[in-house]
């Protein structure tokens, strides 16, 4: 079992949870408005929530969101941005190394509604700038194209390529998900004319396959194996096995490996023809969902609804959390992933030890970042009054 946090979003309530393995709270949050995806907890003890907004640019939209807020670790806000530009944002969100944020969002042209990747700026409390944007619908050409999109698919117009996933890979480029088209997507980011540079899932979109070379049906939560962990720079994510007007089955988690360098040949769909691993056991959700492989080799699991586990890559599960919270997606983080001022020991809280702590650090003329809560550069009586202030809440 991976020693970490596990953040989740409870439906019901608006509130996030940041949980050890104990199923001890650690921290949370509460919000105003119905979570649209998972929240993402950064490196700096933040909290990046998306959620929903009314009224709606483009109603109805599946898993609207519109509204976007930014907490500290105490749950204060410093950025709470209401989407009123002509796009109706929905689903996922990315959060990228330089601050921006990646986020699905559909547009509306003349009753065909194609989906959009903004990528969006904070400027303000309040305030947001659009820096770039990739949109399905400049994309679309010949079927035989596994460039692009088929412009002749006559179905879900209103919600063409239901988007439902983004996030980034180790080389710079997007990874998406889509429900409609049952498929996966690799797009080049901010070079080039934001071209597809992958596609996986269901080569018939294209027309260089059939049903029976269908391997993804309305999957979510599509990223790829961070450098380092078991698998890395494989893809993984969670195959719902559910389409509208089909029989329920059971979902899975799918592993595998793009080709290099994205090779295709002549006349032939993108492999692999099958995964690298997948796992099935007595579960299914045919919403959201999603798949995180964890640094020591295991596999992170939500199947909406609430319930979430960790099984190893020989499948045994070795942790669980069953529930009713109706969490859409959660994720798992290590220990040290982020650095809470004032947390000096690492358990994830700031209490009596850490203050002990830092005095021995001050008789001892020694410096330690976490106990550096003012962030002066010394450790001195200021940083053990803020930190007491902090425990008492005052």
């Amino acid at each position: 079992m991976f020693d970490g946090y596990t953040l989740y979003t409870a439906e019901p309530n608006y509130t996030t949870y940041l949980i050890d393995n104990d199923l001890n709270v650690i921290n949370e949050w509460y919000a105003d408005c119905q979570p649209a995806s998972m929240a993402y907890l950064q490196p700096d003890s933040t909290l990046i929530y998306p959620c929903k907004s009314y009224p709606l640019t483009i109603d109805p939209t599946a898993a609207a969101g519109g509204r976007i807020i930014h907490y500290d670790w105490d749950g204060t806000i410093l950025w709470d941005w209401v989407c009123d530009w002509e796009y109706q944002l929905h689903h996922d969100i990315e959060p990228t190394p330089n601050g921006t944020i990646l986020a699905i969002a559909k547009e509306d042209i003349d009753g065909f509604m194609p989906d959009v990747v903004l990528e969006i700026e904070p400027d303000g409390m309040y305030g947001a700038n659009l820096v770039w944007i990739w949109k399905a619908s400049e994309h679309m050409g010949e079927l035989d194209n596994p460039y692009t999109f088929y412009e002749d698919a006559d179905y879900h117009t209103n919600d063409w390529n239901h988007f439902n996933a983004v996030s980034l890979n180790e080389f710079d480029e997007i990874l998406l998900s889509s429900r409609n088209w049952s498929e996966i997507y690799v797009i080049a980011y901010n070079w080039g004319d934001g071209d597809i540079l992958y596609r996986w899932g269901n080569p018939q979109n294209y027309g260089r396959g059939t049903e029976e070379d269908r391997i993804l049906r309305a999957q979510h939560g599509v990223n790829e194996i961070p450098i380092g962990y078991p698998g890395e720079e494989n893809i993984i994510l969670f195959n719902n096995n559910s389409q509208i007007g089909m029989e329920n089955d059971t979902s899975e988690v799918i592993e595998f490996r793009p080709p290099d360098n994205y090779y295709i040949e002549d006349g032939e769909p993108w492999g692999p023809t099958e995964p690298i691993w997948t796992f099935r056991d007595d579960f299914y959700a045919p919403k959201q969902s999603g798949a995180f492989r964890l640094p020591n080799g295991n596999t992170f699991v939500t199947v909406a609804g609430g319930d979430m586990f960790e099984v190893t890559y020989d499948k045994e599960i070795v942790w669980e959390h069953y529930g009713s919270s109706n969490t859409f997606r959660a994720q798992k983080y290590g220990l040290d992933y982020f650095t809470l001022s004032g947390d000096v020991n690492g358990d994830g809280s700031v209490n009596v030890i850490d203050i002990v702590m830092v005095v021995d650090y001050i008789l001892d003329d020694l410096y330690i970042i976490e106990g550096d809560v003012n962030e002066d550069g010394t450790l001195n009586i200021l940083d053990i009054v803020i930190l007491t202030t902090l425990i008492l809440g005052v």
